[in-house]
């Protein structure tokens, strides 16, 4: 087993078996059946950045969300934000790279310079007064579970209110973006006495008016900073504070349990005919990190470095480069393992008190369709056999997008360019594997329960039409980032 202490921080012991996947989402344990009947929220969601329909680093076309493509099969209306912003919050990187990469190299760089500062701008508008449509998809991107136990638009609000950082680079970054895209969510929303209220207390509030499926799906960003940052700091005592937490990227199983139990507490006293959890994901397997340097001798599923996303075999130095090892990551996805054994034992207990709980196994999902890791390192363990990915979708794979200078796709097509999150063809593949749960537990589709992958593909303006140009970006940006990095290292 490997010296370094990672795994014990996060309350994991070093083990290089894999997490079985969840064959059966009842988890073998029969429950009645619920009452019949239509419901006034057929679907209701809530989630962070994959349930809010965040990709390319923004919230765009939320008719492209998972929630949004399941509430199309149902034949359903689903009241989601809209758009906001040029292209979304907090920055979209789809829109950004077509107005830099489809035109000559300076003409594209006044184009992006004048997209940045219309984004700019966009943060500076009043949000205007609050109230607005009840939304039942309750996702808010970059929300852990604290988040959704403690956040409100009252307390969004304010933090908008505050003085925001002058440059756009630390806007994005922020408050301002997530601040205004929670408010969009939750400025409807009101406790009968008037009181600003939660994610969770509106799931409630719905419950009251009946609710078909209600689908969890959290914890992601309860690890994905280890990734963004490159850096694993476990959680600590402050682990509950709003205000303090930030300062953890992972956090620790015992921890993730506290937390979740006080999730659990609040969808238990929401009423729906059944709930729906999803796993969470490993948060190691997308692009945003690039696994180098050949398998990790003690777990050759893992390499033994891992990079910023234009880093290559030929220019990465782990004497200079930010980057985490290969124990790291296999340290974040014990973690996460012991996540997804919470969420298990959640959903097992609740349906031995008779509750039509179930299990989405996102997390086995992304297992499966990891292409770097299963067929590049050639160890895919067996529990995770390939991903038959549907005939619309072939070619596509889960490496970061990179396109020739023609706009030919050569890699990836569903993970986008914020290296994260899915394109609308990976979300597409999340709502079939929800689509298939609710079918099986009985939920009846007006449009049948399969999604039209065809169709889909066509709407997804980046793997239908990308823009040209992005391998040779993300060598300008590798060769720009070795040049500063180099210069920071000389004057340190």
């Amino acid at each position: 087993m490997p010296p370094e202490s990672t795994a014990p921080a996060l309350g994991v012991a070093w083990t290089t078996a894999v997490r079985a996947p969840v064959v059966d989402p009842t988890l073998g344990i029969d429950v009645p059946a619920p009452g019949g009947g239509d419901r006034a929220h057929p679907l209701v969601a809530v989630g962070d950045s994959l349930t809010q329909g965040f990709q390319h680093y923004a919230v765009h076309d939320t008719s492209l969300s998972w929630p949004a493509l399941l509430a199309d099969l149902l034949g359903t209306p689903f009241a989601r934000p809209v758009d906001r912003g040029p292209g979304g919050y907090p920055l979209n990187l789809e829109f950004l790279a077509r107005r830099v990469l489809e035109r000559p190299l300076l003409p594209g760089l006044v184009a992006g310079l004048r997209y940045l500062l219309q984004v700019q701008r966009a943060y500076e508008v009043d949000p205007g007064p609050p109230g607005g449509p009840r939304m039942e998809d309750l996702a808010v991107w970059g929300w852990d579970l604290r988040d959704h136990l403690a956040r409100t638009a009252d307390t969004e609000r304010a933090r908008i209110s505050r003085p925001q950082p002058r440059r756009l680079r630390d806007r994005l970054l922020v408050d301002a973006a997530n601040a205004r895209s929670a408010v969009d969510v939750l400025d409807g929303w009101r406790a009968r006495d008037g009181s600003a209220v939660t994610t969770l207390r509106a799931a409630r509030e719905l419950g009251r008016d009946g609710v078909g499926t209600l689908c969890v799906w959290i914890g992601s960003n309860n690890a994905l900073r280890s990734v963004v940052t490159l850096e694993v700091l476990p959680s600590g005592e402050r682990f509950r504070e709003v205000g303090a937490k930030d300062e953890y990227t992972v956090w620790t199983v015992p921890h993730f349990r506290a937390e979740l139990a006080e999730v659990v507490q609040a969808v238990r006293a929401v009423e729906a005919d059944r709930v729906l959890w999803a796993t969470v994901p490993h948060v190691t397997i997308p692009p945003v990190v690039n696994g180098l340097g050949g398998p990790l001798a003690e777990c050759p599923r893992y390499f033994r470095w891992y990079a910023r996303p234009w880093r290559t075999e030929a220019t990465f130095d782990p004497t200079r480069d930010e980057h985490l090892t290969g124990h790291d990551v296999w340290a974040v996805d014990l973690a996460i393992d012991g996540y997804n054994r919470a969420v298990l034992d959640a959903v097992e207990q609740a349906r031995r008190d008779g509750r039509d709980w179930r299990v989405v196994d996102c997390a086995a999902l992304l297992d499966r369709i990891a292409v770097r890791r299963n067929d590049e390192l050639g160890a895919r363990p067996p529990e995770f056999p390939p991903y038959p990915l549907p005939p619309a979708l072939q070619g596509l794979d889960t490496r970061f997008p990179r396109t020739d200078d023609e706009g030919r796709l050569l890699s990836g097509g569903l993970i986008g360019l914020d290296g994260i999150h899915p394109t609308s063809c990976g979300y597409g593949l999340v709502a079939q594997e929800f689509a298939s749960v609710m079918a099986a537990a009985g939920v009846e589709f007006g449009n049948g329960p399969q999604i039209d992958f065809a169709a889909l593909r066509r709407r997804d303006t980046f793997v239908a039409d990308p823009p040209p140009g992005i391998d040779r970006a993300l060598r300008l940006i590798d060769r720009a980032d070795r040049i500063g990095r180099a210069v920071r290292w000389r004057r340190g």
